[in-house]
């Protein structure tokens, strides 16, 4: 007999605390928290923030936060995240010396490592100094800052978050003289300021300035005005101030160029006031230069714009912008910080634009008032009106028993040593603030090479310099004719051959058919063949892509066909892989590029809005609503009229809360019926009137308010015309904005990111193309294979060529003298040396390549091409955190959904 089984449900066992803890950890989307203490350290930054370069602060900033951490007392970069940040195993920095990001891409396809190995590539702005002195020798600023080092410092902690205040970590707690605000040589490149041998400064003034001044030095406020030309904005009247806010200049500047708009509304300026004017932007520079001192301080509000309209370079500067600063690189308006802090209105609506002498008081003494009263005290007085809050907010969760590193010095040298940690240096011998004990000096990158890979265990920071092509650059004939060689080669690839074009054709008919796939920057006309031809340069690939692509064959209005075509060279021979490599470049994962992009009526009504130029439509609607109401009431007894009317102050009250306040008078005469509307109506409601007498009294008074709100129906259409037009006119010289784009593009798939192209001085008047980044490769697909139109105009697309961190490959260096002209030496000897130079870039990325595969996984490594401090270009940064084999898939997952996180 089989033995009975038994029913009775097994007990399971009590869940532990451990266990339930273990169920608990579970994130919002379903992964377990020990996943996610699984991931190995990433970086990320925005797609918008690849356009802005690096400086070596901002990469020093990098290599602390990665070497020292939250236990040094140290903050996330504010250019970049680094993600788990605990398990980032080491730091390494290869220094490629005298390379700059022009080499790169001229050579783009040798250098196989360099763009395949790091996913992260931004340019540089070159350093005067040192690269690598100024790396070991900069200042870690922690919780172990100077002013923590004196005394007792749990009593010199300030209360709450004042410390991590935006104006607190910039310019700590103690008062300075004027000099401790004045902006550095690094901070004004970053801040877009005029820098003397900097790109874009060319052919600037430079004012006769001391080298150094004092606290005792003369502030000098400035402001100046502008006006949009053919050229961009330019110079039409400047003001100067003194110290004592006294006005030295005050002059009205005539353009070398045709206005085609006096933006009236900010600038004050009309075509009357210019008509007699002869002084030139010359003149004014002289001027300047004769009333300024040599030790003299500008001061002004956003003061890069005004010395950029000036063509004028001054080494010392405060920028009340950047002393009243704000987190995440936002500003404040000069008219806020004048009514907050100096009590003061400016820049009013019933005054026609602004007047430059009250801008340039009000940016001077704003910098008096805070350096007389301090950075302390500034927060504390208001950090409510001005920032929205108490310091509180700014404190982050720092556990300050785990700040155990104290540092008497603070350079960070002396703060990796304090905290343990082992620097290396190999390289050439060099002055550099670290230890001898700590440096190696070799002759040869092999032996960097093989130095490096033997005390690879022993350093957790290390600095490699790679010089083999700077010793290959002094043994040339000629540098300055190599730069030019490169400048050429690169501009090559931008060009295109057009033609035959009718003979009435002319430079501008060529530039606005090939401005539509994208920025022209210059146009040749070439007469010397039978048919007239073109030669147009782009400043971007797409550009000249797209033209070749999808203008070729094209019949114009008077039934010629032309043919655009590359030219064909020794440099472009190879050009079709050059492309290919490109579009497969890990930075261009995801991006398509837009040409072809105009502003609509959408973009004109927004910009109406924003500027004040016209009237919230909702206004008239609710005037045109109220005056039914009023002429509906009239038709009933006199309780119903009573209701009415009572109700008709509301109700244009309401309307009157959308209209701008320069419709005064209309808003006015509104007001001054509803009055005697009241009046009336009390009157109506007197004891002693019979019903037919009051009724009467009630009509008459609803006709004369109908009366009232028909002249304001009037009104309101004749402003609202007005505003049309300005809107118009408005949205013609602004261009496109990232929202119509998202808006547009966003129906295809999730727009990740939209870089425009920056508004530069005498560049381009609009922006007529953009990159943008999709989270998929299925949404771009689906992009490029349908027609896109925009606003009912056809636009080009196609996958990105250029990296997200180029504006322009033409103007990547400058050279002296013409691009155009033929290099003196012969072209069998230019091709010797670019031969040479080609065999050099090979050997330095296979060295790199095998430094890169000798890291330990979980290490963050650089690799930085310096540039130079000359004409000759910008520099180039590569950044990547090596990882395992198990974590690279999730890597190039995060590479494409990555956004910039809150912190």
């Amino acid at each position: 007999m089989a033995s009975p089984v038994c029913l009775k449900r097994k007990r399971e066992p009590s869940p532990t605390p451990e266990s339930s803890k273990r169920v608990k950890e579970i994130d919002r989307n379903g992964v377990p928290e020990s996943e996610h203490r699984s991931r190995p350290p990433r970086l990320t930054l925005p797609f918008d923030r690849l356009q802005e370069p690096v400086t070596l602060k901002d990469l020093t900033e990098l290599l602390q936060f990665a070497a020292l951490g939250k236990t040094g007392g140290l903050k996330q970069p504010s250019w970049c995240h680094l993600h788990h940040q605990r398990k980032v195993s080491g730091v390494s920095v290869v220094v490629l010396e005298g390379l700059s990001q022009a080499h790169f891409y001229r050579h783009y396809l040798y250098f196989k490592h360099l763009r395949t190995k790091y996913t992260s590539r931004h340019s540089y702005t070159p350093s005067p100094g040192n690269v690598i002195s100024g790396i070991f020798s900069s200042e870690v600023v922690g919780n172990s800052s100077p002013a923590g080092a004196l005394g007792d410092q749990t009593s010199a902690q300030p209360e709450g978050g004042l410390r991590w205040h935006p104006v607190i970590r910039k310019f700590g707690l103690e008062s300075r003289g004027l000099t401790g605000y004045l902006l550095t040589q690094e901070e004004m490149i970053k801040k877009h300021f005029p820098v003397h041998g900097m790109p874009g400064s060319e052919g600037f003034v430079c004012t006769d300035s001391d080298d150094c001044v004092t606290d005792s030095s003369p502030l000098y406020g400035l402001d100046c005005e502008m006006c949009l030309t053919e050229r961009g904005n330019e110079l039409t009247r400047i003001s100067l101030v003194d110290s004592r806010g006294s006005c030295v200049l005050d002059e009205l500047v005539k353009p070398p160029n045709r206005i085609l708009n006096y933006l009236t509304q900010f600038s004050g300026i009309t075509c009357a006031m210019l008509q007699p004017i002869t002084t030139t932007l010359r003149e004014v520079q002289s001027k300047l230069k004769k009333v300024l001192p040599r030790d003299a301080v500008l001061v002004g509000h956003s003061l890069d714009n005004d010395l950029r309209a000036l063509n004028l370079i001054h080494p010392h500067v405060i920028d009340t912008s950047l002393l009243y600063r704000r987190e995440f690189g936002q500003r404040f308006k000069l008219k806020v910080l004048a009514e907050t802090v100096l009590k003061k209105q400016i820049q009013t609506e019933e005054r026609r634009g602004h007047d430059p002498t009250e801008d340039a008081q009000a940016a001077l003494e704003l910098a008096q008032y805070f350096i007389h009263t301090g950075p302390r005290q500034i927060v504390e007085l208001y950090c409510e009106e001005l920032w929205g809050g108490s310091p509180a907010m700014y404190q982050p969760p720092v556990n300050r028993s785990t700040s155990t590193h104290k540092h008497n010095n603070n350079r960070f040298a002396e703060a990796l040593k304090s905290s343990g940690q082992s620097a290396l240096f190999i390289g050439k011998r060099a002055e550099i603030t670290l230890a001898l004990s700590n440096q190696q000096w070799h002759s040869s990158d092999r032996e960097v090479l093989s130095s490096f890979k033997r005390g690879l265990e022993s350093h957790s920071f290390s600095v490699v310099q790679l010089s083999s092509f700077s010793d290959h650059l002094k043994s040339m004939i000629s540098t300055d004719q190599h730069y030019h060689t490169m400048s050429q080669r690169l501009r090559e690839m931008c060009v295109v051959f057009a033609g035959p074009l009718p003979s009435d054709y002319t430079e501008r008919d060529v530039r606005r058919l090939f401005s539509s796939r994208g920025t022209v920057r210059a146009v040749r006309l070439l007469n010397a063949t039978q048919r007239m031809h073109a030669e147009v340069e782009f400043e971007l690939l797409e550009g000249a892509v797209l033209a070749v692509e999808m203008l070729n064959g094209t019949l114009l209005h008077n039934g010629h066909i032309i043919k655009v075509q590359r030219p064909v060279k020794e440099s472009t021979l190879d050009l079709d892989v050059f492309l290919s490599c490109l579009q497969d470049d890990p930075l261009n994962a995801n991006v398509i590029y837009a040409a072809g992009l105009k502003a609509n009526a959408k973009t004109a009504r927004l910009a109406a809005k924003v500027n004040g130029t016209g009237l919230n439509a909702e206004a008239a609607a609710k005037v045109n609503e109220t005056w039914l109401n009023a002429n509906a009431a009239a038709k009933f007894n006199g309780t119903g009229l009573n209701a009415n009317v009572a109700a008709l102050p509301d109700k244009v009250n309401r309307a009157r809360l959308h209209a701008k306040a320069n419709h005064s008078g209309l808003l006015e005469k509104v007001n001054g019926t509803l009055l005697n509307a009241k009046a009336k109506l009390a009157e109506a409601n007197g004891p002693g009137l019979h019903a037919k007498a009051k009724f009467a009294k009630l009509a008459e008074l609803s006709a004369e308010v109908n009366g009232t709100l028909l002249k304001a129906k009037a009104m309101l259409a004749e402003i609202a015309a007005e505003a049309k037009v300005g809107a118009r006119l408005q949205a013609k010289t602004a261009g496109l904005c990232e929202e119509d784009l998202r808006e547009a593009f966003g129906r295809y798939g999730a727009v990740k990111g939209v870089i425009l192209p920056a508004k530069h001085s005498g560049k381009q008047k609009r922006r007529r193309h953009a990159f943008l980044k999709y989270d998929s490769p299925d949404t771009v697909d689906a992009v490029l294979s349908s027609p896109v139109e925009l606003w009912d105009r056809k636009v080009s697309t196609r996958r990105a060529l250029t990296p997200p961190h180029l504006c322009s490959w033409v103007t990547m260096m400058t050279t002296t003298g013409s691009d155009r002209e033929t290099p003196d030496e012969s072209s069998q000897e230019t091709g010797r040396e670019e031969q040479e130079v080609a065999c050099v870039m090979r050997k330095l990325d296979r060295r790199v390549g095998k430094l890169f595969r000798s890291l330990p996984d979980n290490t963050l490594s650089i690799v930085l091409l310096p540039g130079h401090n000359s004409s000759h270009g910008d520099g180039l940064c590569f950044l990547e955190v090596k990882q395992g084999s198990a974590a690279l898939s999730d890597h190039a997952h995060n590479l494409n959904t990555d956004q910039f996180p809150d912190t």
